[in-house]
């Protein structure tokens, strides 16, 4: 009996990857076709622990050529096409397979939904669509060097199936990108396909998404436009992506008017995408415009049912809207708010790392040790996968009892970080006894626990009242005496070394961690002399003060300044200061000097509207913004 669906991949040392690809499906394929096209690693030992159907085939810069090679060895009735980075998920699969059997043959092919995992951790999610099923009938073959596609051998129009199938893909995160040097590779085979042959809409966009993919904006701005104006059909799948692209790169070009007269547009066509009011709500948040960016964001996450078609950002429906939402309550000191949108986050993502952070940021700010864990707790939000995630934000805000606390049901799994969240707790709290951290005070051991970031240097200096009861940590510390930079810092808090001869990275980094662990005569022994360093240096560390709540002292220093190298926040900074004693007209003229700076920064104008008096001032202050910013509910107020 003929099988029924035969799956066809073609490899190149994938052996990372492979075994995941084809455990997923080897049950529920009737066979493996697999092609190297040469591989030095593992990758074929792998690939014959599920198929004998292994062929090596010479690989030419054209993926068509492999995949319909691999075709030619197929015997299904079908033809499943999965890459080594892909999987699929047991339950959908069947699915489909019984969707495909029902259908009864009346279609040549099916496109898959392709949900890739991007950014470091594949925190991010893109979702496109690509034609992965066919009939194996010699009828169809695949086109194109790179991005290839189904076309009929005998020029008919193929009858193709948006499936219900699901496809999990990997190979975009930023650790494979680079490894493998996908952008180099697809850039050479795309430009071979624009100069060979007749060029097409969807070249032109597959060349835009390698431009964006290596930060080239304009050209890939350029390709968009070129690939939209070329559409034969606004319905096809990329064109919608093409139109999110073109914004994407306007607002990275800073164009943001632009940007917002195409997303008006758009969201006629594409009204129950996400997409682009999410787009419209980054806008208004990048320029300042926190009110109208509120506005925007909230509307999709408290409507979310008329947001059910996605174009290729899942995230931009919920996890991005609501980090933004978290965001904007944080800068507005809105706790109760910023903690109820970064939970949702993690209720939506539970590994999402900058929403822990600033979940555990703001509990401890407010709550007892005990207080933060049964929330986190009682909200489903730790588990063994996150853990160390959630411990590594406790750390970050001086808090390694909490840490202790959350690892408390996962010490088999986890009980070298348990001592390093206890050594820790002796470090910061002088909680514990130096004793019992014999195994961790060993230069291997320590130097892998630096490197990773577990412990770091201002901890073994706070270690050093220690040294007479244990060798070990004086060996340790001799061990990093090697290094200059520790040698003067110990030397810097002892009061033998001046500051003007220490690194500004290092002051920076060891200031900010002395204010973390509360460690304020440390903090002092860098200050005392911190006039005597350049002032660049003297305004990051001013920016740490007004971080750490000590704006007066922050103030002093800021006056010492170039106020030309100062940023937007060093403003706000300045402004916030001289609003909260009532100083409007001082709080007035530093917003206008930063309006002549940052003159797209929406939160200027608001301040000089908000306090000025003088209604010449008004009028053209108003007048300005209306003009820069065409687009305002803040403005209806007037």
């Amino acid at each position: 009996m003929k099988p029924f669906i035969s799956l066809c991949m073609i490899v190149k040392n994938e052996e990372k990857v492979l075994n995941r690809c084809l455990s997923s499906v080897a049950n529920f394929v009737d066979e493996i076709i697999v092609v190297d096209t040469g591989s030095t690693d593992s990758t074929k030992e792998i690939a014959s622990k599920y198929t004998n159907n292994l062929y090596d085939f010479e690989w030419t810069n054209d993926f068509s050529s492999a995949r319909n090679y691999a075709a030619t060895k197929a015997s299904g009735e079908w033809i499943l096409v999965l890459d080594a980075d892909e999987y699929v998920d047991e339950e959908n699969f069947n699915q489909f397979i019984q969707e495909v059997k029902n259908d009864n043959g009346i279609y040549d092919a099916y496109t898959a939904k392709i949900l890739n995992f991007t950014g470091n951790f594949g925190e991010n999610l893109l979702q496109n669509f690509h034609d992965r099923v066919y009939k194996n009938n010699g009828e169809i073959s695949y086109y194109r060097h790179i991005h290839e596609q189904f076309k009929s051998t005998k020029g008919k129009q193929l009858n193709i199936k948006n499936s219900s199938l699901l496809i999990f893909h990997s190979g975009y995160l930023s650790k494979v990108v680079s490894e493998k040097n996908k952008g180099q590779r697809n850039k050479e085979l795309l430009n071979f396909e624009l100069h060979n042959g007749a060029k097409n809409a969807f070249d032109y966009f597959n060349f835009g998404n390698e431009y964006y993919s290596i930060g080239e904006y304009e050209k890939a701005l350029e390709s968009y436009l070129q690939a939209y104006k070329q559409k034969s059909d606004f319905r096809l799948s990329w064109v919608s992506t093409t139109l999110v692209q073109i914004i994407i790169c306007l607002i990275h070009l800073k164009r943001y008017n632009d940007a917002l007269n195409i997303i008006t547009d758009a969201q006629n066509m594409y009204m129950a995408s996400p997409e682009f009011p999410y787009l419209k709500g980054e806008i208004y948040f990048t320029r300042g415009q926190l009110d109208d960016a509120k506005q925007t964001f909230l509307q999709i996450v408290n409507y979310p049912q008329q947001y059910h078609h996605i174009i290729f950002r899942p995230d931009l429906k919920d996890q991005k809207p609501h980090t933004r939402l978290g965001e904007i309550y944080l800068y507005e000191e809105n706790y109760q708010q910023a903690i109820y949108h970064y939970t949702c986050v993690l209720n939506i993502n539970k590994y999402n790392e900058e929403s822990i952070k600033k979940v555990i940021y703001i509990l401890n700010k407010f709550h007892s040790v005990e207080e933060i864990s049964a929330f986190l707790k009682s909200n489903g939000l730790i588990s063994e996968k996150n853990v160390s995630s959630y411990v590594k934000a406790c750390f970050d805000v001086g808090n390694p009892s909490l840490a202790i606390n959350l690892l408390e049901d996962y010490l088999d799994e986890y009980k070298l970080l348990n001592k390093v969240a206890l050594l820790k707790r002796l470090c910061i709290d002088n909680i514990g006894s130096i004793e019992q951290f014999h195994e961790i005070f060993k230069p291997e051991i320590i130097k892998h626990l630096m490197e990773s970031n577990w412990v770091n240097i201002i901890d073994v200096l706070l270690l050093k009242d220690h040294i007479s009861t244990s060798n070990d940590l004086l060996t340790v510390l001799n061990y990093l005496k090697q290094n200059e930079s520790m040698n003067k810092l110990m030397d810097l808090v002892d009061g033998n070394e001046s500051i003007v001869n220490i690194d500004e990275d290092l002051i920076i980094y060891a200031l900010q961690l002395f204010f973390v662990y509360k460690k304020f005569d440390l903090c002092n022994s860098i200050l005392k002399e911190i006039e005597k360093v350049d002032k660049h240096t003297i305004l990051i560390v001013a920016r740490v003060l007004f971080s750490n709540g000590f704006k007066g002292e922050a103030l002093q220093l800021y006056n010492l300044c170039d106020w030309d190298a100062f940023n937007a926040q060093d403003f706000i900074n300045i402004i916030h200061s001289l609003l909260e004693v009532n100083n409007k007209d001082n709080a007035i003229e530093v917003s206008k000097y930063a309006l002549s700076i940052f003159n797209e920064d929406f939160r200027f104008y608001k301040y000089i509207l908000e306090n000025t008096e003088d209604p010449s001032l008004f009028k053209t202050t108003f007048d300005q913004a209306k003009k820069i910013f065409v687009e305002s509910i803040y403005f209806n107020q007037f």
